[in-house]
């Protein structure tokens, strides 16, 4: 019997962690502000698309990885 959940790779916990570090300091500007006169909400915002881009990134690539696969078991 298959499991339905998939296993998630490094590369994609990784992605998840830079998000979620970006988001964290997106959502915590005006508490830094306040505290230590630091402006966050460029760099958060910067950190989660980067997070982003490499998980599109890294999506594209399994499926054209798989896509390929495919093709050569089937020739």
């Amino acid at each position: 019997m298959k499991k339905s959940a998939r296993k998630f790779s490094k590369y994609d916990v990784a992605t998840y962690i830079i998000m979620i570090v970006g988001a964290i300091l997106f959502v915590l500007t005006p508490l830094l502000i306040r505290l230590f006169n630091f402006d966050s909400d460029m760099l958060g915002i910067l950190i989660f698309l980067i997070g982003l881009v490499m998980y599109i990134v890294g999506l594209i690539i399994r499926l054209i990885i798989k896509k390929v696969g495919n093709n050569r078991q089937t020739k």
